[in-house]
């Protein structure tokens, strides 16, 4: 009811705004939202590194695509995607793209409501949960700042950032957000609905593979060095052969 609540008033700001990309910055406010509400500061470890991660996370991401919203507009998908609907567009928008977020929000969020049941903490799944995470979101930070900075230099218009964490990667941002959502997962474990809790990283890799990450991210990217780059690199995940 949480989700369902909040992603109708995100979807009835859009129409006010008559901009469907407010979803983005929505997306990572979402989850700090259900941390603050589910979690608590007096609880196990587990809660306590919770909360604080998703809150620095939803934080960093949040300023990031509000930056990049002011400078560069809002995210050209979704204007391609109301012109592709054509006049029905306010109902495809509220059903593939709001409520769609909003279930995938809710079980991608399943270690932030499952660790609300861990009693006593494990002191290494502590240490590998969090680890991964402090991994996880320093991947994703150096990422952004490094796909920035190739961008901002007029030479690369055009072209296809395949250096430094691009060069085992083709999205290494992507990457972080699996491996910091893995350790969130890991964090949850010694709650009785363990499964639930590795259910979220699982919904997030699946997604970002086959529907909203990768597939819309390279959909336009053409050439024979691209070519040769994608049979190199990894999507997500480093090719280890």
């Amino acid at each position: 009811m949480i989700i369902l609540t909040m992603m109708v008033l995100v979807y009835i700001i859009s129409l006010i705004k008559h901009d469907y990309s407010v979803i983005d910055i929505s997306w990572p406010l979402g989850f700090l939202y259900i941390s603050i509400l589910l979690l608590d500061w007096a609880g196990t470890w587990n809660e306590m590194l919770t909360k604080s991660f998703v809150t620095l996370w939803a934080v960093r991401l949040c300023s990031y695509l509000f930056y990049r919203i002011m400078k560069h507009g809002p995210d050209a998908r979704y204007k391609e995607l109301e012109q592709g609907w054509g006049a029905d567009h306010h109902i495809h928008a509220f059903f593939k793209v709001f409520m769609l977020q909003g279930v995938l929000m809710y079980w991608i969020a399943m270690p932030v409501t499952t660790v609300t049941f861990v009693v006593k903490s494990n002191t290494l799944l502590l240490i590998l949960g969090s680890s991964l995470w402090v991994v996880g979101f320093a991947l994703e930070t150096m990422a952004d700042y490094q796909l920035y900075t190739f961008r901002q230099k007029a030479e690369n218009k055009g072209k296809y950032l395949m250096t430094g964490l691009f060069s085992f990667s083709r999205h290494p941002n992507y990457l972080g957000e699996c491996l910091l959502w893995m350790g969130i997962g890991i964090l949850a474990l010694p709650s009785p609905y363990w499964l639930l809790a590795l259910l979220g990283p699982s919904i997030l890799i699946a997604a970002l593979y086959k529907f909203s990450g990768v597939p819309y991210a390279e959909r336009n990217r053409k050439g024979d060095a691209f070519q040769q780059y994608v049979e190199s690199t990894g999507a997500i995940f480093p090719k280890i052969f």
